[in-house]
């Protein structure tokens, strides 16, 4: 009699995934979670790269009279010149630095959804919640007025988490997670908005610094062919390298940050279809990987 009892309750939990015609891809959901962390990583190079051709201008900005411990500072490379406006508005840094609490917000957030699609979750989704509500905080405290809108977006998101409960009958996760998905996705269309936003001001600044160095370079530049000229020259062909590829690392962030919230929605469909549409996420993970082979090549 006893295989007759297991059959029985096997039975009814299997119609209720066939009715439902749904299952919880969490292979698709880990992939989508480790793309996002790409893109922080990404975005961490694209800093880096920032930092470096910003002390190479301040470097060859200092012309005449004595150095101080202050000749160096990176806040002196946005003083505007006289008669030109300032580069930027001093906040090439903050709108980064922005971004990367924002993609660590996106991430921690897939991570947590990643998790509970999982069959096993509840530590890892206790963990990953704590991990995003730390980065919404992160966010929130940055005083920048034009981060407002996107600290009350990735709030949605932790919000969109928290409902998820304590679901662990299959089709009951599914149905946390289609209403979780559903309410973070226009956040999400938003906090892909603000990445992008800043990364194309984060581009005009250092298209602008570009000239400014190499009207700096042209000035000090030794005028007789020779030995020193060549250094010289080797020297900005490097720092005009770097503006080169931190360029293509921010163009190349946005192609892949674009395609990510239409990438969550097609996840959203895929748990009830047969024949699911993932071009974008195919994109956003193709995207992702060239990023990553990318910024290793410039390391």
């Amino acid at each position: 009699m006893q295989p007759m009892v297991i059959r029985t309750r096997i039975v009814p939990f299997a119609i209720a995934v066939i009715a439902w015609g749904c299952l919880v891809p969490a292979g698709r959901f880990k992939a989508l979670a480790d793309s996002a962390s790409q893109l922080g990583q990404a975005d961490q190079q694209a800093y880096n790269q920032s930092v470096e051709v910003e002390r190479a201008w301040i470097i060859i900005t200092q012309k005449s009279g004595d150095l101080t411990q202050h000749s160096f500072d990176l806040e002196s490379a946005f003083e505007p010149r006289v008669g030109e406006p300032p580069l930027g508005d001093k906040d090439l840094g903050a709108r980064m630095e922005a971004n990367a609490v924002v993609l660590t917000v996106i991430a921690n957030y897939l991570s947590a959804l990643s998790s509970f699609a999982s069959k096993d979750f509840q530590s890892d989704l206790d963990k990953n919640a704590t991990n995003l509500a730390g980065s919404v905080k992160s966010l929130s405290s940055l005083s920048q007025p034009w981060t407002k809108e996107a600290a009350q977006s990735s709030g949605a998101l932790a919000t969109a988490i928290d409902g998820l409960g304590h679901a662990y009958i299959e089709h009951e996760r599914i149905a946390a997670l289609n209403r979780a998905m559903t309410s973070a996705q226009d956040p999400l269309h938003q906090l892909a908005a603000f990445v992008a936003t800043n990364d194309s001001a984060a581009r005009d600044t250092l298209t602008r610094m570009e000239k400014y160095y190499l009207d700096d370079a042209n000035l000090l530049r030794p005028r007789a062919p020779g030995a020193q000229r060549l250094v010289f020259d080797s020297y900005v062909e490097q720092v005009i390298g770097q503006f080169s590829d931190t360029q293509k690392t921010l163009t190349d962030l946005d192609k892949a940050i674009e395609s990510l919230p239409k990438a969550h929605q097609e996840l959203a469909q895929s748990m009830c279809s047969t024949n699911p549409d993932l071009d974008s996420m195919k994109t956003l993970i193709a995207e992702t990987e060239r990023l990553s082979k990318f910024y290793k090549s410039v390391k």
